[in-house]
């Protein structure tokens, strides 16, 4: 019975690795999308199962950070570049979807990626024109609470994305 258990963990831990490709749902979007109060129509048609997610997040709706101590922090005053997050709390533009993304250990899930980069055309007299980024490869989980739901996204390797060794 023990090994039985065992050998039906380990399926299970091993099948998100070998998704089928037509089954892996390919999320891009800009945040906010183009509805006021609304999540982009690509996060509304999110289901659960393996997503390859790409998100550009305006400086509005910058994501919010935890850390592996569990220090939270923000993008506000970002650096170029990557930066260091255990989970990442992203605004969808909805009151009615909450997005918690949890990056993972960049030695096992090296395609999930936090940046602030560059963007010339969000430049203003205060600020100096950035765009958050969120990408990789993730298993989203929803729960529902009441009038909306919340998705975990919890980190899974890059193969389990079909891309990537």
């Amino acid at each position: 019975m023990k090994r039985c258990f065992l050998i039906g963990l380990a399926m299970g831990i091993a099948l998100p690795a070998m998704a089928d490709p037509a089954a892996i749902q390919h999320i891009s979007a800009d945040l906010p999308g183009p509805v006021e109060f609304e999540a982009p129509e690509a996060l509304e048609m999110m289901t659960e199962g393996v997503v390859l997610l790409d998100l550009r997040i305006a400086p509005e709706l910058a994501p919010g950070i935890l850390m592996a101590d569990g220090s939270s922090g923000s993008l506000e005053a970002c650096d170029f570049g990557p930066v260091d997050a255990d989970t990442v709390r992203v605004a969808t533009g909805s009151n009615h979807m909450l997005l918690d993304v949890r990056m993972g250990r960049p030695d096992q899930h090296a395609a999930n990626l936090l940046s602030c980069n560059y963007d010339p055309s969000l430049i203003l007299e205060d600020g100096f024109g950035h765009i958050s980024r969120l990408k990789g490869c993730f298993l989203a989980h929803a729960i529902a609470i009441p009038t909306a739901v919340q998705w975990r996204l919890n980190p899974l390797p890059a193969s389990a994305c079909s891309f990537g060794d």
